[in-house]
């Protein structure tokens, strides 16, 4: 039986995850200019901040596909409170942390929690809504991050200024202790029995996942998603400063203020017209973002950029995972959500390494123009191979 529907028409359960997700990503937005700046302190570069991203994506790597099956296991709010503590403890563990390397150990730690928070959070998400409006109602917990990155990147480029890098990593942990306390009181909707779970044939493994249609495909397209969305996150506070263009926290709070209202367009869109057609529009304004960020010179042009990132990037996220939701067994949704997830964070750790090290000897912009390639190939492989499958 669905929750009853509070006013906007979700249950209480879908705003209070909502709330505990703010708080969540609001953690780790904090540190998205604090970071690399202390990466910088101990005597690092762009490879090793690169390393820095690499590690954490690493990390969610690793746990994704096992986070996937405790989430179909054990239930969404359990894996969702091991996330939260996770992001409390990962920030603390920084303070800790006097060399790069020390860090990087941190940052491993720290990657855990997010596999296991937004896997189960976007599954629950799909559990309180109807199927009909999966998108929409992804495209909308979608805005929690958003909105944090709205409000939690300046703030956290303000506090480099004004407290030092430990304190900045306690409050971080702090807020994440937000998200802790909002998830002890969610309700998750009744599940099945362990023993109708064990012999229900929806219950699949990973592996059972993948050779699913319209599950693989999408997944692999987020790797791409996952490159472009590691080189702006990672790479853009330095490349800011290294061609004047101002307060970079600004970038994030456009960006976040965008997708917001790209996430929440595109997912009723895409339940409207269908997904492949929200898709491949967005995955082409991503790619132009990538692009124009290495003709980015001033504040101004550095804003429409991040006008256009928000749009693409969006929109191509939330096109996507419905599409993976749409095709996944019922009784798998967590394991089929830890697959497109697996494969965002691998285009993190991938391109975050490579980006890195090419960025050393080519400098930022042309980093940018590589990575706007690789969207646009993204974008025509995956149009064929869904007009393959729809022919098929």
């Amino acid at each position: 039986m669905r929750q009853k529907e509070l006013p906007g028409g979700y249950p209480l359960n879908f705003y209070l995850a909502f709330l505990a997700s703010f708080f969540f990503f609001s953690s780790i937005h904090l540190l998205i200019t604090p970071l690399p700046l202390y990466i910088e302190e101990l005597g690092g570069g762009a490879p090793e901040v690169g390393l820095a991203m690499t590690s954490f994506a690493l990390a969610a790597i690793v746990t994704r596909p096992y986070m996937g099956r405790l989430v179909d296991t054990w239930g969404r709010k359990p894996v969702m409170l091991i996330g939260s503590t996770l992001f409390v403890l990962g920030p603390l563990s920084y303070t800790l942390a006097h060399s790069v390397p020390a860090l990087l150990a941190a940052r491993m730690f720290h990657g855990i929690g997010i596999a296991a928070f937004t896997t189960a959070y976007f599954a629950l998400g799909a559990d309180v809504t109807p199927r009909s409006r999966w998108g929409e109602a992804l495209g909308v917990a979608g805005v929690a991050p958003a909105v944090s990155m709205i409000l939690a990147s300046p703030v956290g480029t303000t506090l480099t200024h004004r407290l030092s890098f430990p304190a900045i990593f306690v409050a971080a942990g702090l807020t994440a202790l937000l998200s802790l306390a909002i998830t002890l009181l969610l309700h998750e909707p009744e599940r099945k029995s362990a023993a109708h779970q064990a012999a229900n044939p929806d219950q699949r493994g990973l592996l059972d996942v993948v050779k699913v249609p319209g599950v693989l495909v999408p997944s692999l397209a987020t790797v791409t998603v996952g490159l472009g969305y590691g080189a702006v996150y990672t790479f853009l506070p330095l490349f800011a400063v290294s061609r004047g263009l101002g307060n970079v926290g600004f970038f994030f709070t456009v960006l976040g203020l965008v997708i917001i209202l790209s996430r929440s367009f595109a997912g009723r869109l895409s339940d409207k017209v269908g997904r492949v057609a929200v898709i491949l529009p967005m995955f082409i304004v991503f790619a132009v973002a990538m692009l124009g960020l290495n003709w980015t010179y001033s504040f101004v042009m550095l804003m429409v950029m991040a006008l256009a990132t928000g749009i693409g990037f969006g929109g191509t996220c939330v096109g996507l995972d419905a599409m993976v939701l749409d095709n996944a067994p019922s009784g798998a949704r967590g394991t089929a959500l830890s697959l497109v997830y697996f494969c965002f964070d691998s285009g993190i750790a991938i391109g975050t390494t490579v980006i890195g090290i090419v960025a050393a000897s080519v400098g930022y912009g042309h980093v940018y123009l590589l990575v706007g390639a690789a969207c646009i190939l993204t974008a025509i492989a995956f149009g064929a191979a869904m007009r393959k499958q729809a022919a098929a």
